[in-house]
């Protein structure tokens, strides 16, 4: 085993008693889809239809010639892909007793500061219904190389239930081969403080102090932080001192470029919910104190940016397929509106463009970030 399964890895077996029990109804077999994605390591997940030990060959051809296999017979699969080369194709299958699945791929994070690549953002998805499908539709057209959630994978109350429905068929085309990082948000954390997210997701966990509910990974220029604002809000499976901890020595650490955090509630907002007073007391001191450039959020469900706040530019992305909210307009709002939508990022080095692009294809705000010379 890695040590990516040593972590968090009572937890799982807590997890996996629970549905031995009856606590969490096993769900229907899954293709396979890939998590945890850096730049020299992937996760490739699926639930095969009958327990085995699943083997996922792998290669930098449509051949493959590589395997590595999970040694624990069952339905649920996640095996680690390690020592892969940066900014590199690989095409896999997945396969068992039963057979192969077909081959996918997915690439791995570049470690250039000067690479480009593009990321989307979305928030508020998991409804499974004609806002979500058209969101997901989006996405696959904009073709990004990896994907941040604010939170509300799943509604109602996060249960493995409605997961099927509501987050991997809509995503299916994207999540074989797009990374998918997510961060739990209120809806995702009703039931078993999040069970059903905590097993469903596998994030990268190589970095000091990271859990299951926040972490942190780069991709080029860029490092990504994310975290669970509802620690502050009755989410059992930590506490928000342990994630402040992990915060300030991860920020303190990289010397990447570009900083980006993403959360489920944000600091400041003016629609339903607005702006999280526990959150911002807490949080932002650090985002200033540490120079991240974007704060991503969702919970209200809506687009939202305001103007730079002590040089923190803040996004509130909820408009990934659920109810929609009416915009607000505070004295911080650069723009909002009311839209079923994701977020583009373009990062070309210096140069980091946002697009907040509606489902229809039509781009309703921009912002064009450009980083200083570093002498």
């Amino acid at each position: 085993m890695t040590s990516y399964f040593e972590r968090g890895r009572f937890a799982r077996v807590l997890r996996a008693t629970r549905s031995l029990l009856g606590g969490t109804r096993s769900p229907a077999p899954r293709e396979p889809y890939v998590q945890g994605v850096t730049a020299s390591s992937a996760v490739i997940c699926w639930v095969s239809e009958s327990p085995d030990a699943g083997v996922v060959e792998y290669g930098e051809t449509p051949e493959v010639g590589r395997e590595e296999a999970n040694i624990r017979v069952g339905r649920r699969h996640a095996v680690a892909l390690t020592n892969l080369d940066p900014g590199s194709t690989y095409h896999y299958r997945v396969g068992g007793v039963s057979g192969h699945s077909p081959t996918g791929s997915f690439r791995t994070a570049p470690v250039g500061e000067d690479s480009n690549f593009s990321f989307a953002v979305v928030g508020d998805s998991g409804s499974g219904g004609k806002g979500q499908l058209a969101v997901a539709g989006l996405l696959e057209r904009l073709k990004p190389d990896l994907i941040l959630h604010t939170g509300d994978v799943v509604y109602p109350a996060g249960e493995e239930r409605h997961y099927d429905k509501r987050f991997f068929a809509p995503y299916r085309n994207l999540i074989k081969s797009v990374p998918l990082y997510p961060v739990l948000g209120n809806h995702d954390v009703m039931k078993d403080d999040g069970a059903a997210f905590l097993e469903n997701f596998r994030p990268p966990l190589d970095r000091p102090r990271s859990t299951e509910r926040y972490y942190s990974f780069d991709w080029g220029g860029v490092h990504f932080v994310a975290l669970d604002s509802e620690l502050y809000y009755g989410d059992g499976g930590a506490s928000p001192h342990e994630q402040k901890a992990f915060l300030e020595e991860d920020l303190a650490a990289t010397r990447k470029r570009w900083r980006v955090a993403f959360l489920h509630r944000s600091p400041y907002g003016s629609s339903r919910h607005g702006g999280d007073e526990r959150v911002r007391k807490d949080l932002e001191p650090v985002f200033e104190r540490h120079e991240v450039d974007l704060v991503f959020s969702g919970h209200d469900h809506v687009y939202e940016r305001t103007v730079p706040i002590r040089g923190v530019t803040y996004v509130v992305s909820g408009g990934g397929g659920r109810r929609l909210y009416p915009p607000g307009k505070g004295a911080l709002t650069a723009f909002s509106k009311s839209a079923h939508h994701a977020v583009l990022v373009r990062v070309e080095g210096r140069h980091l463009m946002l697009e907040a692009v509606e489902a229809d294809g039509k781009i309703v705000d921009c912002l064009d970030l450009y980083h200083p010379y570093e002498g």
